[in-house]
Parts: C-alpha cells; sequence; structure tokens
C-alpha cells in the first residue's frame, strides 16, 4: 500500500516536471518568434534570446530526468540484466540504480552548495539581463531531486514488488 502510494507520488512528480519541460519548449518557441518579429519589423531585439532559451534548454533536460526514467526512456546498457534472471535480476537492478542515485545525489550536493553561494552572493548573470543565477540552478536541483526520488522509489518497488520487470 504505502509502495503504491509511493510510485503515485513519483509519477505525479516526474510529470509535474515533464509538463513544466513542455511549457518551456512553448515558451522557447514564443520567444524565438517574438525575436524575429523584432528584428525583421521593428529593426530591434530583446537581447536576451541566446541566454534564457539556453537556461530553458538545460532546465527541460534536469525536469525531465525524472519522467524519463520512469518511463524507461533513458539510454541504458542492459549488458548484466539481460543476462540474469530472477533474485539475481532484482539484485543488479538495485545495485545500478543505488550507483545511479549516488552519483546524481553527488551532483545534486555540488548544484545546491552553489546555489546557496550564488543566492548569499546575490551573483548575476553578465548580460544586460542580469538574470540572478540562483534562480536557475534552483530549476536544476528542482529536477535532479524528482530524478533522485524517482530512482529511490523505483528502487523500492523492484526490492518489494518484483513482478513489474521480468
Amino acid at each position: 500500500m504505502i509502495i503504491n502510494w509511493l510510485e503515485k507520488f513519483a509519477e505525479r512528480l516526474s510529470l509535474f516536471g515533464a509538463w513544466v519541460s513542455a511549457f518551456l519548449l512553448v515558451y522557447m518557441v514564443c520567444h524565438i518568434l517574438v525575436e524575429i518579429f523584432f528584428r525583421t519589423v521593428l529593426d530591434r531585439s530583446t537581447y536576451s534570446l541566446d541566454e534564457f532559451v539556453g537556461y530553458a534548454v538545460a532546465s527541460m533536460t534536469f525536469l525531465s530526468l525524472g519522467h524519463a526514467f520512469q518511463r524507461k526512456n533513458l539510454i541504458r546498457v542492459n549488458i548484466l540484466t539481460n543476462a540474469v534472471r530472477g533474485k539475481i535480476f532484482q539484485a543488479v537492478e538495485v545495485i545500478c540504480i543505488f550507483l545511479t542515485f549516488s552519483i546524481i545525489a553527488f551532483f545534486a550536493r555540488y548544484v545546491w552548495r552553489d546555489l546557496v553561494r550564488d543566492f548569499e552572493r546575490g551573483t548575476v548573470s553578465p548580460t544586460l539581463t542580469e538574470t540572478p543565477i540562483w534562480i536557475v540552478k534552483t530549476v536544476f536541483f528542482v529536477g535532479l531531486s524528482i530524478f533522485l526520488i524517482q530512482m529511490l522509489v523505483s528502487a523500492i518497488s523492484v526490492i518489494f514488488n518484483y513482478s513489474q520487470e521480468k
């Protein structure tokens, strides 16, 4: 019962990240169209297209990781898992998830430290818009957190609900 609740929670969280990513894609298209209009018709520019579209692409990547993992759309090498069955498969799967979780958690820790430092220092981008960098890094950290939660729930599911995979 609690596993089902955790799976639903992680699924909704991952879906939220995917929806925000989809919104960011629509935003990028609109911003590009506005920039094209400004440059061709008004002979002006927003002077922020490359910066904000870059932030949006990076944000989309991080925010969609959990959803892609949950849907099994991430590229993975199945050399080990294809060769084993039963409890050995379960153990290998959990070890792989744990190793990936550890690497991403290590990365998320440094993103968090960097985010806090940039917030405390008031660091802004060196562009005309002077975007506070902590805002961008917060989105990255949220995406990594969603991914970590999804991996944790997936590992729990593999351990306690073996029937989902093989």
